[in-house]
């Protein structure tokens, strides 16, 4: 097995440079997402600057897949490439459900990452089981957030909180949730010659 280089692992911990600021367009204009993204960004490039704009994600409003979540992802990170003039990168998120045997639903969550030159990056967030009766409802068509509203007392739960923070008891948000996955989703452009990527800079 091939060993991975010294300066590779010291490489990925400085931020990545750029001969001068740039955007990068977040398909969404959630709040937990966009800081989740603006937060990632600060470290890995802290001339970038995020830019928020509401596109389509081009599947339902609860996706109930793990790939419809993602394509989900996929559509919202080339549309707000496409909507935002110069951007060097697109970010889709989407979240959704996957329903599993004896009644199971998880949460699902999908980062992509699309870059000017067309490259493409998917990574998954954490992954996590809802109370049976949430899962219920949701397999009934109900949208997982407005139960969530409905459980937690607190209304647009889904830009703040979200279900991960209910369940969680605060020990885990939704804007940090989303954080993993957006780190994930770059790695590519941090290690582009392992992954054959163009680099950023």
């Amino acid at each position: 097995m091939s060993r991975i280089p010294r300066h590779s692992v010291q490489k990925a911990q400085r931020p990545l440079c750029a001969p001068e600021p740039f955007v990068i367009a977040v398909g969404s204009t959630n709040p937990a997402k966009v800081k989740a993204v603006a937060a990632v960004a600060g470290r890995l490039f802290p001339q970038a600057r995020v830019e928020p704009v509401a596109v389509s994600s081009g599947v339902s409003a609860q996706p109930l897949s793990a790939e419809e979540t993602e394509l989900g992802a996929r559509t919202r990170a080339r549309a707000a490439l496409a909507a935002v003039p110069g951007a060097r990168f697109g970010v889709g998120l989407e979240g959704g459900v996957e329903f599993g045997a004896g009644g199971r639903c998880d949460v699902v969550n999908c980062c992509a990452v699309v870059a000017h030159d067309d490259a493409l990056s998917v990574a998954w967030g954490v992954r996590f089981p809802l109370p049976p009766i949430v899962g219920r409802r949701v397999r009934a068509g109900e949208e997982l957030g407005t139960v969530m509203d409905e459980l937690s007392g607190v209304p647009g739960s889904a830009k703040s909180l979200g279900a991960v923070g209910f369940l969680s008891n605060g020990l885990l948000t939704r804007d940090v949730m989303w954080q993993s996955a957006v780190v994930c989703a770059f790695m590519p452009w941090l290690h582009p010659d392992l992954y054959g990527f163009t680099p950023s800079d």
